[in-house]
C-alpha cells in the first residue's frame, strides 16, 4: 500500500466540506483491516453536523453508512481476507462493561473509542476488524450502504413490538430511515401501514412500490394510531406524533433532536402512552439481519428510492439535500 493517498471529505466549519489528500500509512495495526470504500449513505446525523447543530470540533470526518472491499489485513486478522466485501457497524462495543454484558452494547462505556482512521466519506479506511461484517453477494454493491441504517430500523421494530395485522401503525418522516422502516415492516409482516411526510414525492415513491399496503395520511384526517414511529428529526414531528397517538399507544422515537429539543405536550400524559427511544442499532444483532433482508427482498425497483453522488460533489449534496428528490442519498466513491 506504500505510496497510496486517501481522499477524505472533512467538515471544516458549518456548511463547508473540503477534500484532503492524506498519505496512507505503510503500517497497518495487527488487528485492523484496510477497506477501499465504495459507497456511503447520507444520514440525518451527518446533516446535523453540516448545519452546525452539533459541534465536536473541526475539522471532523463524517459518514457512517459505508461499505467496501478489504484491500489489506493485519497479521492477527483471521476472520477476513483481501477482497471480502464488508459493511461497517461504526458502534464500538467492548463486550466487558455492564451495558455490553446485559445486552445493551449500544450504550457501551467505551462507545466513544474510535479504532479507525477516518469515517466513510473517503476512499479508504483503516479500522479494527471487530467493526465489520462480511456481506453476501448482492446484485449491486450499493446495497451494502443500506445495511447500517436498515439495522437501526430493525432495532426500532423489535423495540416497538409492532404487529401490522393487529394494530394501526403510522410512520412520520419518509427520509432514509423512514423509508427503510417501511421496507422492513412490509417485507417482514403482513398488513398495511400509514405514512406521512412534508414531501409528497417521497410518499408517492413508496406508494408505487406497495400500492395496496401503504396509505398516505391527509393532515385533515384526525385519526389516531396505536403505534407511531417518529423519524422526522424535528420537534414539529414529535408533536405531530404525540397528537396522532391513541390512548395507551406506543410512540417510538427514532429521531435524534439536535437543534430543537421538543417538550412533552401538556395533555399527552392523559393518554398514558408508552414512549420508546431508539438509540443506534441496539446490541448489534440487527446488523446481520439487515444484510440478509437486503439480499432477500431489495429488488431493482427499490433502487428508484436512491440517488448517487460523487464524493467530489459532497458539499453540493449537503447544501441541496432537501431539494434532491430521492428518499435516500448515497455518496459513491467510484
Amino acid at each position: 500500500m506504500s505510496g497510496r493517498s486517501n481522499s477524505v471529505a472533512r467538515l471544516v466549519s458549518p456548511r463547508r466540506f473540503i477534500l484532503t489528500c492524506d498519505a496512507l500509512s505503510e503500517d497497518l495495526p495487527p488487528d485492523f483491516v484496510r477497506i477501499r470504500i465504495e459507497f456511503c449513505g447520507v444520514c440525518g446525523t451527518d446533516r446535523s453536523f453540516y448545519l452546525g447543530h452539533r459541534d465536536e470540533g473541526y475539522p471532523i470526518s463524517l459518514g457512517h453508512e459505508h461499505c467496501g472491499t478489504i484491500v489489506a489485513v493485519g497479521d492477527q486478522v483471521t476472520s477476513y481476507q483481501v477482497r471480502d466485501f464488508v459493511a461497517i457497524d461504526p458502534n464500538y462495543r467492548c463486550g466487558c462493561c455492564l451495558y455490553c454484558r446485559t445486552g445493551a452494547g449500544h450504550l457501551c462505556e467505551r462507545a466513544t473509542v474510535s479504532l479507525y482512521s477516518n469515517r466513510g466519506y473517503a476512499n479508504f479506511i483503516d479500522i479494527k476488524a471487530s467493526y465489520i461484517l462480511k456481506l453476501p453477494e448482492y446484485r449491486s454493491r450499493h446495497l451494502g450502504a443500506l445495511v447500517e441504517p436498515l439495522s437501526v430500523t430493525i432495532n426500532a421494530t423489535d423495540i416497538s413490538k409492532c404487529a401490522l395485522a393487529d394494530e394501526s401503525t403510522l410512520i412520520l418522516g419518509i427520509g432514509g430511515i423512514g423509508t427503510l422502516l417501511v421496507f422492513n415492516l412490509l417485507e417482514t409482516q403482513d398488513g398495511e401501514i400509514w405514512i406521512y411526510d412534508n414531501a409528497p414525492h417521497k410518499m408517492a415513491s413508496l406508494k408505487d412500490l406497495y400500492p395496496s399496503r401503504i396509505k398516505i395520511l391527509d393532515c385533515a384526517d384526525d385519526r389516531v394510531f396505536g403505534v407511531v414511529f417518529e423519524t422526522t428529526g424535528s420537534s414539529d414531528g414529535f408533536l405531530h406524533g404525540c397528537a396522532r397517538l391513541s390512548k395507551l399507544g406506543r410512540l417510538i422515537l427514532v429521531s435524534r433532536y439536535h437543534s430543537d429539543e421538543p417538550s412533552i405536550p401538556d395533555r399527552l400524559p392523559w393518554k398514558q402512552p408508552n414512549i420508546y427511544f431508539v438509540h443506534l442499532n441496539g446490541n448489534g444483532e440487527s446488523f446481520p439481519k439487515a444484510a440478509a433482508l437486503l439480499k432477500r427482498s431489495w429488488g431493482p425497483d427499490f433502487d428508484r428510492l436512491l440517488s448517487f453522488h460523487a464524493l467530489s460533489d459532497i458539499d453540493k449534496v449537503f447544501a441541496e439535500y432537501e431539494s434532491l428528490p430521492a428518499n435516500k442519498k448515497i455518496i459513491s466513491m467510484k
